[in-house]
């Protein structure tokens, strides 16, 4: 049996898995959930393992209403400038990692060349709580699932799992 984490397990074949398919450059990954504190917390943790050979990573987290991230983060980012207040420029080479609520909406969706969607799920057996609206319209209408590039169920955050959707 491994002494691996489960956490870094998983963040490790999904840096894999984001080197595989997103290309070579300023990447720029989103880290998608209804619960932004279940964002952050594995936003933190994808960062690390991206950074463990030494690649450049850089964090930001958005608020709900983050409709000036292209401006402020991401085009200052890829074009290699110092981005959202810091004074420190991206390398050729460099991934920054966002994360926060409704980041596959369709005015945001094109920024990211990877993106993950967490889920949560109840107990088996436990009721689904009802959703407020604003998340509700989201998963019904960006449907997140879709447009991730990778679904991982979150429900225990110590062990979190990717989810292979079958879109047949």
């Amino acid at each position: 049996m491994s002494s691996e984490n489960p956490v870094e397990t998983v963040q490790r074949s999904l840096r894999d898995l984001m080197r595989q398919n997103a290309g070579n450059g300023r990447l720029v990954v989103a880290i998608d959930a209804l619960d932004a504190a279940a964002a952050t917390a594995f936003a933190d943790a994808f960062a690390a393992a991206v950074g463990e050979d030494g690649t450049a990573v850089f964090r930001a987290t958005l608020a709900d209403d983050a409709g000036d991230v292209r401006e402020r983060i991401v085009a200052p980012f890829r074009a290699g400038e110092p981005f959202d207040g810091s004074s420190t420029p991206a390398p050729d080479r460099a991934v920054l990692v966002v994360d926060g609520r409704f980041l596959h909406a369709s005015g945001l969706r094109g920024l990211w060349n990877w993106s993950v969607w967490l889920e949560a799920n109840p107990p088996v057996g436990a009721p689904r709580p009802e959703l407020p609206d604003a998340e509700k319209q989201y998963v019904r209408t960006a449907r997140p699932r879709v447009a991730a590039s990778v679904i991982v169920e979150n429900s225990d955050p110590a062990h979190p799992v990717q989810v292979f959707g079958d879109f047949c």
